[in-house]
């Protein structure tokens, strides 16, 4: 029977999360709730909830999940391309927030378990694997952190020791082979094969094509490849369609542009490859600017037919509040204030409310005050527009006032969008 586990840690949440993660990475190691509570300290309760929370988290980000089998060993259950895509997410976490426990736990592991498999030395050797990386930022004319190439040495240490190849859709083989990363991923495999029995799979080449990518930050001003090229004319035409749709002008189209492709390139491969994102202003952004939402959505379409991929709403919601940031920045304009008169029927008022906002791009601050109290006191100031679906006598000073018989009528929007936008 073993003693029991302490109650308390040593660690913080987020680094035990980053040690539970990396455990179930290393070759050959079960991976237990009594393993799990002795490694970080903790009693089988506390260890219990962090399982909870990183296999919600997974599940989320990488469609992943954490499986408890009849021998009461935990395993990582999903696609193996999205389970080195998770590594890459969490062991860059985990060397920033738990960098003790890669260097003395989880590195010591694989390199016991490379040579256990007999790999040449050569190929996992720091100093031949830092040359190999430097020899990589070459090729790519980019220059590594000191913690990515710790990171990268790591990673390609850890897919030596894999044994299951990731397979990659069409469409992604397709984002891919156009890179400039394809060629530079493809000289690491192929100088693995000439040195590695048994030989590596040559589709590994997709994989750190991947890598290479995901830790690059594309930017407009060296957008100089033609696949980055190919991306920066779908986000001018992306910008286009959307003013086309939305009849409002962009002043400053460049800094938009500039903007929007390095969050649309990066989203982009995001969506091809399953990876997910926070979705914490998702639904927010839907219920306060559902026309904003809606015309982003049919202007990236074009975008989505052209790689195959479809953006999650998530992402979509992202993309809108670019475009809505830079119409307000471009016409100058703060949140317009607008006044909504209540009395018995809240969700004839609602249903107001969401008219409203269905008929400008723009952002509205919507504040709801009684009938009553708006005859006796007026509205506040600065509010632009007062709507509201019942009959109401107008105070002495007031700003315009729409009575509001749904659904609204064409001439009814026609001036409320020109009070909004103004």
């Amino acid at each position: 029977m073993s003693s029991p586990s302490p109650t308390s840690s040593a660690f913080s949440s987020p680094q035990r999360h980053c040690h539970l993660m990396l455990m179930f990475y290393l070759p050959e190691t079960v991976v237990t709730l009594d393993s799990l509570s002795q490694l970080n300290g903790v009693d089988r309760s506390v260890t219990r909830q962090d399982i909870a929370k990183v296999d919600a988290e997974i599940q989320r980000y990488h469609r992943l999940g954490l499986v408890e089998d009849a021998d009461g060993s935990y395993r990582m259950a999903g696609a193996e391309l999205d389970q080195r895509l998770c590594l890459f997410h969490w062991l860059r976490r985990a060397l920033r927030l738990a960098p003790d426990f890669v260097q003395e736990r989880f590195t010591p592991a694989l390199r016991r378990q490379l040579k256990a498999r007999r790999v040449n030395t050569a190929l996992y050797d720091e100093r031949n694997l830092s040359a190999l990386i430097l020899h990589c930022a070459q090729g790519l004319s980019r220059e590594f952190t000191p913690r990515n190439r710790l990171f990268l040495q790591l990673f390609m240490q850890h897919s030596l020791c894999r044994d299951v190849c990731a397979t990659f859709s069409s469409p992604q083989r397709s984002w891919l082979v156009g890179r400039q990363e394809y060629p530079v991923a493809e000289r690491v495999i192929r100088h693995w094969q000439k040195r590695c029995d048994p030989a590596p799979d040559l589709s590994q080449a997709w994989l750190f094509a991947l890598l290479f990518s995901q830790l690059h930050v594309p930017s407009m001003a060296a957008a100089k490849h033609e696949h980055e090229q190919q991306v920066l004319e779908q986000v001018r035409e992306t910008i286009a369609r959307f003013e086309s749709l939305s009849e409002m002008q962009f002043s400053d189209r460049e800094g938009l542009c500039s903007q929007l492709y390095t969050h649309l390139a990066q989203a982009m491969e995001r969506s091809l490859f399953g990876i997910g994102i926070d979705n914490s202003l998702t639904e927010e952004v839907a219920r306060l600017y559902p026309r904003l939402l809606r015309t982003t959505q049919t202007a990236v379409e074009a975008c989505e037919q052209r790689y195959g991929l479809r953006f999650s709403q998530e992402e979509l919601a992202l993309i809108a509040i670019i475009f809505g940031a830079w119409l307000m920045q471009d016409n100058v304009l703060q949140e317009k204030q607008v006044l909504l008169l209540t009395a018995h029927d809240k969700a004839l008022e609602q249903q107001v409310e969401q008219q409203l906002r269905e008929l400008t791009l723009l952002p509205l601050t919507i504040k709801y005050l009684s009938v009553g109290d708006f005859q006796r006191d007026s509205a506040p100031k600065g509010t632009a527009l007062v709507i509201t679906p019942y009959a109401t006598p107008l105070p002495l000073y007031s700003p315009p006032l729409i009575h509001a018989e749904l659904p609204l009528q064409a001439h009814q929007q026609q001036r409320i969008r020109l009070l909004l936008e103004s």
